[in-house]
C-alpha cells in the first residue's frame, strides 16, 4: 500500500501543491486584512473565493483517490510466460490469496500456500498447460522454436495494453525493455499483461517498475544472460533504483557492474549467432532525457575494446520516442513509444522542428551524446520487429496505430 500512496501523491502533486498554496495565501490574506482598511464586504468576498477554491481542490483529490482505489478491485491477471534460463516461468496474480495450481501435460503442480503473486518454474519451453486461478481456467500452448525467425521489441507500455491486443501475433517472443507500470502496482501490471498470456516474454526492468513489486515478477538478478534459440541477450540495469523523480536516472556504479558482467560472461554467448543488449535507459537518444554521458562513453569503450562482431544491436526505452543510431556496425534503438502518442516527449534542449529527424544531428547539450551516429527519429507509437534473414538481420519499425511498417534497417552479416 505504501507504493500506492506514493504513486497517488506523485501523480497528484500539482493538486496537492495548489491546495497547500491556497491555505498559505489564505493565512497571509487574513494577516494583511487584519491590518488593512479593506471593507468587510470585500473581505467576505475574498474568503468566499478562497474557500471555494480549497473545496474544489479537495473534491478533485478525493475523486482521484476514489478512482485510484477502485482500480484495486479488478487486478487478477495472467498467466504470463516468462523466459527464464532453460525454464519457463509461469506467473499470475490473484487479488485474493490463493493456492498455486498448474496442470502441465499430465502432471499437476499444487502449492497450497496462499499467495497473491504466483510463480511456477517449468523445465521446458515447449509444453501445454492450464492454470486454474480465481477467475477462470486458461489453456495455453507454450511453444518456442529452436531457431528463432522473428522477435519484437516494445518498451514503456505504462498500463496501456491497447496495442498489445491489436498487434500482429506473427512472432516467436516479445522482448519488453521495462516500464510496464507507473508505480510498480498490481493493478498496473494487470493492465499491461492482461492480454499477452499467449506469447513468451523476455523482460527487463524499468525505473517506474522498481518503485513497486517488479521483483515478484522478474525473478532474476539485476543483470543476466539469456539464450533464446540461436540468439543471445544480455539484459542489464543501469538505473538508479526506483528513481522517477530526479533527472539523474543512471547509476555510474550500476553502469560499471553491468558492463563488467557482460565482459565476464561473453563466453556464455559463444554459440549465439547474434548477440543483443537490452537496457531500459538508452545509450543514445533524441528524446527528453537524452543520453547519459557516463553510460554512453563507457558503452562505446566496452564495444571498442571487445570488438565482438556478433553484437548486433542495443535495445532501450525510457524516452517516449523512436530513435535509431549506428556506430561501428552496431545499431542502437530507442523503442520507448509503446503507450500513446499523446504521452511522447521530446528534448527541451533541442526543439524538434518536425515529427521526423534524419541523419547526423547538431549537439547542443551533454545529453546529445552520439548525435553524429544518428539515423532516424520520429514521434509515433511503435514496436521494432527483428527478422532473422538468410544474410543477416532486418529491423522493421511498425507504427502501432496504422499497423504499417514505417522504416526498416538492414544489417548484413558476412
Amino acid at each position: 500500500m505504501f507504493y500506492g500512496i506514493q504513486n497517488y501523491a506523485f501523480f497528484n502533486v500539482n493538486k496537492l501543491f495548489g491546495l497547500i498554496l491556497v491555505f498559505v495565501l489564505r493565512w497571509i490574506s487574513k494577516r494583511v486584512a487584519a491590518k488593512s482598511t479593506i471593507s468587510a464586504h470585500r473581505k467576505h468576498k475574498i474568503e468566499f473565493y478562497e474557500i471555494f477554491l480549497s473545496f474544489g481542490l479537495i473534491i478533485l483529490l478525493t475523486v482521484d483517490l476514489v478512482f485510484f482505489m477502485l482500480q484495486f478491485n479488478n487486478i487478477d491477471y495472467g498467466p504470463i510466460q516468462i523466459i527464464n534460463g532453460n525454464q519457463t516461468q509461469l506467473h499470475w496474480y490473484t487479488k485474493q490469496r490463493s493456492p498455486s495450481v498448474v496442470q502441465i501435460e499430465n502432471e499437476t503442480y499444487n502449492d497450497q500456500s496462499l499467495q497473491n503473486y504466483h510463480n511456477v518454474l517449468v523445465n521446458s519451453t515447449n509444453f501445454k498447460f492450464s492454470v486454474n486461478n480465481r477467475l477462470q481456467q486458461r489453456n495455453i500452448q507454450n511453444s518456442l522454436p529452436q531457431v528463432i525467425k522473428k522477435f519484437i521489441v516494445m518498451t514503456d507500455v505504462h498500463l496501456n495494453n491497447e496495442y498489445m491486443i491489436s498487434m500482429d501475433q506473427n512472432y516467436d517472443f516479445n522482448l519488453m525493455v521495462g516500464d510496464y507500470s507507473f508505480g510498480g502496482l498490481p493493478h498496473e501490471f494487470a493492465k499491461c499483461f492482461s492480454n499477452i498470456h499467449h506469447k513468451l516474454l523476455l523482460l527487463a526492468v524499468g525505473n517506474h517498475d522498481e518503485l513497486g513489486y517488479i521483483s515478484d515478477i522478474i525473478q532474476r538478478p539485476t543483470n543476466f544472460y539469456q539464450q533464446v534459440g540461436q540468439l543471445g541477450f544480455f539484459v542489464i540495469n543501469v538505473l538508479q533504483a526506483g528513481n522517477i523523480y530526479s533527472s539523474q536516472f543512471v547509476s555510474n556504479q550500476r553502469v560499471d557492474d553491468a558492463l563488467t558482467f557482460i565482459k565476464d560472461n561473453l563466453y556464455l554467448a559463444d554459440s549465439a549467432e547474434h548477440i543483443f543488449i537490452a537496457s531500459h535507459h538508452a545509450v543514445y537518444s533524441t528524446g527528453f532525457y537524452g543520453s547519459s554521458l557516463y553510460f554512453a562513453s563507457k558503452m562505446e569503450q566496452f564495444l571498442d575494446q571487445n570488438n565482438n562482431s556478433r553484437i548486433r544491436a542495443v535495445f532501450s526505452g525510457h524516452d517516449h520516442v523512436f530513435a535509431s543510431f549506428k556506430r561501428n556496425g552496431v545499431f542502437f534503438f530507442v523503442n520507448g513509444a509503446g503507450s500513446t502518442a499523446q504521452d511522447m516527449t521530446v528534448s527541451g534542449k533541442r526543439e524538434w522542428s518536425t515529427n521526423i529527424l534524419n541523419g547526423p544531428l547538431e549537439k547542443k547539450s551533454k545529453n546529445d551524446w552520439g548525435y553524429e551516429n544518428h539515423l532516424k527519429s520520429f514521434l509515433r507509437v511503435t514496436r521494432t520487429e527483428v527478422n532473422i534473414v538468410q544474410n543477416g538481420l532486418r529491423f522493421d519499425v511498425r507504427d502501432l496505430e496504422s499497423q504499417e511498417i514505417v522504416t526498416s534497417f538492414d544489417q548484413i552479416v558476412s
